[in-house]
């Protein structure tokens, strides 16, 4: 496995390659970049999340520094698309901002590169927490500054943003090219990073999660933002709702205020114009959206001779019925059947004579006079201008007839027949508009009124106030946004037989002001949970690979341990059926690697024929020896021990074999050994000590002294010699087995007696005075021993103690109960043992000192078969000295129930 600190090689590239990489790179740069723009927020189309950040940065890390060429052309052309995008015109100036964007990122990613590879080795399995937290704080919070500080930058140098929405179009570029990182980079070394089986097994634990919970993300943000537009929409609905209904009421006003004129010309054939003056003069002081009213009398033919007759009588300079020519100059109207001309006007034009225009000289006053003529109903004009002030733009006439009869005639012909004149109202549309919005925030809204009675005029208009013909009313400020166009109102409604069409958009204030950033909030919040969430993943994956790299280690340092071990090892489930075997079990039983596992561990050891893990398990913790069966059927005599190991649902155990038949053969040849010897070396020793002991004795006659301590002397080594080989068949017979102890209860006090009267003739050859001390003692105390195997006991501790004691120094035994066991006590007031040879005494040929064996006798195995004796009847032995006062032994042993208290324990 790849280590985290070591670089890992890649594959070799060549220019062909890097050149397509850089091509894809600056593809992928542009699209990744729109589909970011999807998730902008409206009014400033902030966008959480940057993900060609995060792919430019990891494309690099992957491939190397030749890829900045491909982040470049990316960014720039992403810029440039959104340029065109939001209709603007591709200048040089554009080209220098996108591509002054692009260097930022450029640099961003190149800095990012450069610190990650310093800090680590790269590619980067990534199975350390400190590399996980390294590469994505360098790649995203820390590098990220660069981009966001010099993306605002520019466009804040070239006027795009103001100084007021610079820190929080920093601020936001900031935390998309930060969230980018982190959610863009780790996808893109799922797919494409080194080394690829690593990267490879996190696109279900690391790609998919993230993938998920980014989408879940999306869809949140969508769903909140489609409630937020909704939200602006009908709040925005709302006021514009009030806003037209302002609107066509004061139209509609305006419309009905020539109503009390015409019932002033319908009661009075005689209306002065002075009278007309007095009439209408509050009506125009109160609306100054009327600039004028009339009174345009019907005119034949055949009265324009006295018509303009009596104009000329009442005005100065008259030049009777007159009309415009195409310089727009007043010239005397042409012979026509009938005219409406100007009558009365109030006010009176101060630089121009209006009275006796005709007003149905021209094609949309004559038609709008007629249609009110024929239908008995007020009517407007299109929008026109006005003859006595050339000026007025975005104005219409309302034309009501005046008919001879109090009530307006049923028929056409009858209302033609019957039409006396009209009034006439000059009504100035931006004066009517205005008085009926002055109520609402001029930053909030934008208007368009429009007539469209005449032709189709385009959904949304973008003309400026005046410039387009049947715009009545015009109030843009600025352009509306793609996404806003869902709040425009618009309405089409008729007066006075016009139709007219009124939209109602927001500006770009009102959208700021109650527009809510809580869509980004949600957005970046949760991809800040997501981005987290990847982070947490790559760890936990990470961890788990190096985990996954550790156990393969170990289990190859094991599978070694076990394939190379020289004892032979048998791995089987609680049924018996052997799962695995090393090379030194094959070696041992002549099987196969193949053929073991399908075995089972009965026929290669019949003891373990009953599987079962209660059964397996009563049989560990303990070496046992047992007879094995090869694959050719021989025996094997084997040691063998058991263990297991359990994992979730199942358990294991583990077989420790070892062939013991060359010891087995060994102890057989001991066996014969002893035998000998018991047999062939103690009969003759016998002979020579009986022989010494007779000649010593003077049986063959008087001994010379020279002769006779050389006597003794051979007969203190033939006693020693004995002794010897004594001691050294009860050890041999003792650890083979041989020597079974046949234990019954004893009285302690008889024996206690009978060691000290045998040994009690020993110590008077050593001048060693020995007492008995009993008074801790019952009067019977029973102890389960073997009588024989005891006094050798109690001998070896007295005697070792009488020959360690100088003349006259005393060897006290004692004995005293505690809880269920005898404590027997030997202590001496001897030269004590030395500290270093006190952890072997108990050895076989163990002496504190060599020279012991010659100056006080004894071959170093009685504290030996002491040891033994006394495991063998269930006792301890032990010892406490102090070198230069003595050392005491002890033995204790388990006390047998007496009659009474057998008795009393089953009374009880």
């Amino acid at each position: 496995m790849p280590n985290s600190n070591q670089p890992i090689p890649m594959p070799p590239q060549s220019t062909l390659s890097i050149i397509a990489k850089i091509a894809l790179l600056a593809i992928a740069y542009m699209l990744t970049g729109h589909l970011a723009m999807l998730l902008s927020v409206p009014p400033g189309f902030i966008s959480s999340i940057f993900p060609p950040v995060g792919v430019a940065l990891a494309a690099v890390l992957i491939w190397g520094y030749p890829l900045l060429i491909g982040v470049f052309l990316g960014s720039t052309l992403l810029n440039l698309s959104i340029a065109i995008s939001n209709e603007q015109q591709l200048n040089w100036q554009q080209l220098i901002i996108a591509s002054s964007i692009a260097f930022g990122t450029t640099v961003q990613c190149w800095c990012a590169n450069w610190l990650i590879r310093r800090k680590m080795s790269f590619p980067n399995p990534l199975t350390e927490d400190r590399n996980i937290l390294l590469l994505l704080f360098i790649g995203g919070p820390l590098t990220c500054l660069l981009s966001a500080s010099v993306g605002t930058a520019v466009l804040h140098f070239h006027q795009i943003i103001t100084p007021g929405q610079l820190l929080f179009s920093w601020w936001n570029w900031w935390i998309g090219d930060s969230i980018g990182v982190l959610i863009a980079m780790p996808l893109m070394f799922i797919a494409f990073a080194y080394p690829r089986e690593i990267w490879r097994r996190r696109a279900s634990t690391v790609g998919l999660p993230l993938l998920l919970s980014c989408v879940v993300m999306v869809v949140l943000f969508f769903r909140t933002s489609h409630g937020e537009q909704y939200r602006l929409q009908q709040h925005f609905h709302e006021q514009a709702k009030l806003m037209a209904q302002s609107i066509k009421s004061r139209i509609s006003l305006y419309s009905n205020l020539v109503l009390p004129v015409e019932r002033l010309f319908t009661a009075s054939v005689d209306v002065t114009a002075a009278e007309f003056a007095i009439f209408v003069d509050s009506i125009l002081n109160n609306h100054p959206g009327i600039r004028a009213m009339s009174w345009n009398s019907k005119v034949t033919q055949d009265q324009r001779a006295l018509f303009e007759a009596g104009l000329q009588a009442t005005t100065v300079d008259s030049m009777g019925i007159t009309e415009r020519d195409h310089r727009g100059q007043l010239i005397p109207a042409a012979i026509r059947a009938e005219y409406f001309p100007v009558t009365y006007i109030a006010p009176m034009p101060l630089h121009l004579n209006v009275t006796g225009y005709d007003v149905g000289s021209e094609a949309l006053r004559l038609q709008a006079l007629q249609t009110a003529g024929d239908q008995g109903t007020a009517t407007l004009t299109a929008p026109l201008d006005l003859v006595q002030n050339q000026q007025q733009k975005n104005a219409m006439l309302l034309f009501y007839p005046v008919y001879s009869s109090a009530e307006t005639p049923l028929l056409v012909a009858e209302r033609r027949q019957a039409l006396r004149g009209f009034v006439v109202a000059a009504l100035h549309m931006d004066d009517v508009i205005g008085s009926a919005i002055r109520d609402y925030p001029e930053q909030s809204f934008q208007l368009l009124l429009t007539d469209i009675s005449d032709k189709s005029v385009p959904e949304q208009s973008k003309m400026e106030p005046g410039m387009e013909p049947g715009n009545l009313f015009s109030k843009m400020t600025s352009p509306l946004p793609a996404y806003a166009k869902r709040l425009i109102w618009l309405e089409e409604f008729s007066v006075g037989g016009r139709l007219f069409r009124m939209e109602i958009l927001p500006t770009e204030h009102y959208l700021q002001t109650q527009s809510t950033l809580q869509p980004w909030a949600v957005l970046t919040g949760g991809l800040l949970l997501c981005s987290l969430l990847g982070g947490f993943l790559l760890s936990v994956t990470g961890r788990a690979e190096h985990v996954q790299r550790l156990v393969r280690q170990r289990t190859l340092e094991l599978s070694g341990i076990l394939d190379n071990a020289a004892e032979a090892i048998l791995i089987f489930d609680a049924a018996g059926q052997i799962e695995r075997a090393n090379a030194a079990a094959q070696q041992l039983f002549g099987y196969s690697e193949r053929q073991l596992p399908k075995l089972h561990i009965g026929s290669l050891l019949p003891e373990l024929q009953q599987s079962g893990s209660s059964f397996l398990q009563s049989r560990q913790g303990r070496s046992t020896e047992t007879v094995g069966l090869t694959a050719t059927h021989s025996t094997l005599e084997l040691e063998i021990s058991l263990s297991s190991y359990a994992l979730p649902g199942h358990t294991w155990f583990i077989c420790l074999l070892h062939d013991i038949s060359e010891r087995k053969k060994v102890e057989r040849l001991k066996s014969e050994f002893i035998a000998t010897v018991s047999h062939e070396l103690r009969t003759p020793l016998t002979s020579i000590k009986g022989s010494l002991e007779l000649v010593n004795a003077g049986v063959l006659g008087h001994v010379p002294e020279a002769a006779s301590n050389m006597l003794s002397l051979a007969q203190k080594n033939t006693e020693r010699l004995v002794l010897l080989v004594n001691d050294i068949l009860d050890i041999e017979k003792l650890e083979l087995g041989d020597s079974e102890l046949m234990l019954s209860s004893c009285d302690l006090r008889e024996l206690l007696q009978q060691a000290l009267a045998q040994n009690q003739g020993y110590a008077a050859n050593f001048g060693v005075p020995l007492s008995l001390d009993l008074q801790a003692l019952p009067l019977l105390v029973l102890v389960e021993v073997n009588n024989q195997r005891l006094q050798q006991v109690l001998s070896n501790l007295i005697s070792n103690a009488v020959k360690f004691s100088e003349a006259g120094s005393p060897v006290h035994i004692s004995a005293e109960l505690q809880a269920n066991q005898v404590l027997i006590k030997v202590r001496d007031q001897g030269p004590g043992i030395p500290a270093e040879f006190r952890s072997r005494i108990f050895q076989k040929f163990a002496q504190a000192d060599g020279s012991d064996s010659r100056q006080r006798g004894g071959t170093g195995l009685g504290l030996s078969i002491c040891k033994e004796l006394m495991d063998r009847m269930h006792g301890t032995i032990g010892f406490d000295s102090v070198e230069g006062v003595g050392s005491t032994f002890y033995i204790t042993l388990p006390r047998a129930p007496t009659t009474n208290e057998s008795s009393d324990s089953r009374l009880s």
